[in-house]
């Protein structure tokens, strides 16, 4: 039982760092490139910052909080990956969902500091996912912000 919360406390910890990570590697990119540099699927720095902080914030954060919660809730699917584009604002200060991701962020991990090691094996059905459990979504969390902050580090 040790090695799972050995396991916890450091997804915790890789979890509170990457708000800093995302805002140290888009500081490396010069503010007049934010819409002009280009992923590989031809996605901005800017929409890559405003897909990662409205999948945190109103996807990830809502969905962890229930299966945090509640008694094996069902959870609504995702329309699409980038189901947030329609909502796509190129206007809107990249500072500002920076802020927004850091505090969707730390939102959560006040959640999951709370709970105990029942807590964490809390399970909610996600179609098409299944059924998955509290740490399966806070792994989900890092992992989808881990794959954008690697696009983003390696935006050329």
């Amino acid at each position: 039982m040790d090695e799972l919360r050995d396991y916890r406390a450091r997804l915790l910890e890789r979890l509170q760092a990457q708000p800093h990570e995302l805002a140290e590697a888009v500081a490396r990119v010069p503010a007049g490139e934010w819409h002009t540099r280009r992923d590989a699927s031809g996605v901005s720095l800017h929409q890559q910052v405003s897909h990662l902080r409205d999948l945190e914030a109103r996807a990830f954060l809502p969905r962890f909080r229930l299966v945090a919660t509640e008694d094996n809730p069902a959870l609504e699917p995702y329309t699409s990956h980038r189901w947030t584009d329609a909502d796509y604002r190129p206007d809107e200060p990249l500072e500002d969902m920076l802020s927004d991701f850091a505090r969707a962020r730390e939102e959560a991990l006040a959640v999951m500091r709370g709970l105990t090691p029942e807590d964490w094996t809390r399970p909610g059905f996600h179609p098409p996912s299944g059924q998955r459990t509290a740490q399966w979504w806070a792994e989900r969390m890092y992992g989808h912000a881990h794959e954008h902050l690697h696009e983003i580090r390696s935006l050329r």
